[in-house]
């Protein structure tokens, strides 16, 4: 996104790996769905409803719906029934930094407040935040050191800390440690895909099988990534202390890195579309 209005545009690529749980977008849809119907007849709900599934998908660069009419109008069955299922994906099916975008224009539209979605994203554990500012509403993203500082519930801070973990182990040519932090991009994110608490704290290996069935990744790429899990576990210092030398070398090293946040991109690109999803 080059042009954000919360977003300071040097923060963008910063939210590019930043995972918002699908449990908080769940709730924020229902959230929302609860005080846009709230005390409204139907003409309302749905007008208010095209605003809000308007705004969402100019943000995900879809056309806009235009609905006809005036709240004197009647609508068919089948207007409301797009609608509402148009209002089901409006915060599911953006990305972080749309998402990001997203949420300040509700709170300046006044459906949430800047202390509830704070209270929200702090207890998703996630890496930006609102302010109140004298030249308006911003959206702060958290350096990432403090990111690392901070206690995480299951002790992983997210993928844009794993990320960044990756890229400075290949400039400082670790490239067993480049193997670790990718092995743990892909362990983080299966954990997400699959969002159940039973699986938060067991390895990769353990709930592969369900991954596999979870996950929108084509079966190879699926083999890429278990084959390089095992890869950490096996080679010296990616995963245990060893007296061998690591053998894997740069070229190995910035494979793995590109591969890692290619297989990010497209699995959460694919897991937001609706068509893919059961």
């Amino acid at each position: 996104m080059r042009f954000p209005r919360y977003l300071d545009p040097d923060d963008v690529p910063s939210l590019e790996y930043e995972v918002v749980s699908q449990d908080l977008r769940i709730y924020l849809t229902r959230e929302l769905d609860h005080r846009v119907s709230d005390d409204v007849g139907p003409d309302v709900e749905i007008a208010r409803q095209n605003v809000i599934v308007n705004k969402s998908r100019a943000l995900a660069g879809l056309p806009v719906y235009v609905l006809e009419g005036d709240l004197d109008a009647y609508y068919e069955t089948a207007e409301f029934a797009w609608h509402s299922g148009e209002f089901q994906l409006a915060i599911r099916r953006l990305t972080t930094i749309q998402l990001a975008e997203f949420l300040g224009e509700l709170i300046e539209d006044e459906w949430f407040s800047v202390a509830e979605v704070n209270g929200w994203l702090e207890r998703d554990e996630a890496s930006f935040y609102y302010q109140q500012t004298s030249s308006g509403l911003r959206a702060v993203v958290m350096p990432i050191a403090e990111l690392e500082g901070s206690e995480r519930q299951y002790g992983h801070p997210n993928l844009r800390v794993l990320i960044a973990r990756m890229d400075t182990a290949l400039a400082a040519e670790d490239y067993s440690a480049v193997l670790h932090a990718s092995a743990s991009v892909f362990e983080t994110m299966a954990k997400d895909i699959i969002g159940i608490p039973t699986v938060q704290n067991q390895t990769l290996k353990s709930f592969f099988d369900r991954y596999r069935k979870e996950s929108s990744l084509p079966g190879p790429l699926l083999d890429y990534i278990i084959e390089i899990y095992d890869a950490r576990n096996t080679t010296p210092l990616a995963g245990h202390g060893s007296l061998r030398a690591p053998d894997i070398g740069r070229e190995e090293a910035i494979t793995l890195v590109e591969m890692a946040k290619a297989f990010v991109r497209i699995e959460y690109s694919l897991h937001q579309e609706p068509s893919l999803r059961p």
